[in-house]
């Protein structure tokens, strides 16, 4: 047991490639299809139930960033996206609240500043100790988030932080 925290990443994808169908062109439905579509549902395991004529776009989530018992990350999340709602829910982060965390991680490393970033108190939620631990999980959330952000669709992507314990 422990506070586990993940951050996802989502992005839709359309079952149609509008600009390959065209009122006046004949390419047929099935030849605008993106050909991910099809890779998509097939993992899913859901294509036997997908109306090949009635669905027209999926969202996948994949999981972008994980920490364990990073409490004072959590609590950032807690006071900046949850409104102070510490109840394990799922919640979404625009892509400018990643970079107010970076930005926040980056200024708390280089001061050596943990007012930054206050640990938070919990049952399994770590050390509240500001110890090589406690610098080592900003370092990793530096790490982390720098990815997310130089990522050329980070713009298109939409995020969602959720917390367990």
């Amino acid at each position: 047991m422990g506070l586990d925290m993940y951050l996802s990443a989502r992005k839709h994808i359309n079952k149609i490639e509008w600009d390959k169908l065209d009122r006046d062109s004949d390419t047929r439905y099935s030849d605008a299809t993106a050909p991910q579509w099809n890779d998509v549902v097939n993992a899913a395991g859901v294509a036997t139930l997908v109306d090949k004529e009635s669905i027209y776009g999926v969202d996948v989530s994949v999981n972008v960033a994980y920490w364990r018992k990073s409490n004072q990350i959590h609590n950032w999340f807690v006071i900046n996206v949850q409104r102070g709602e510490d109840d394990c829910g799922e919640y979404y982060v625009s892509n400018n609240k990643i970079k107010e965390l970076l930005d926040t991680c980056r200024e708390a490393l280089s001061k050596k500043d943990p007012n930054l970033l206050p640990p938070r108190e919990g049952f399994f939620f770590g050390s509240t100790d500001v110890d090589e631990w406690y610098w080592q999980d900003i370092k990793d959330t530096i790490k982390q988030l720098d990815k997310l952000v130089s990522l050329p669709d980070f713009d298109n992507l939409s995020f969602y932080y959720q917390s367990s314990w």
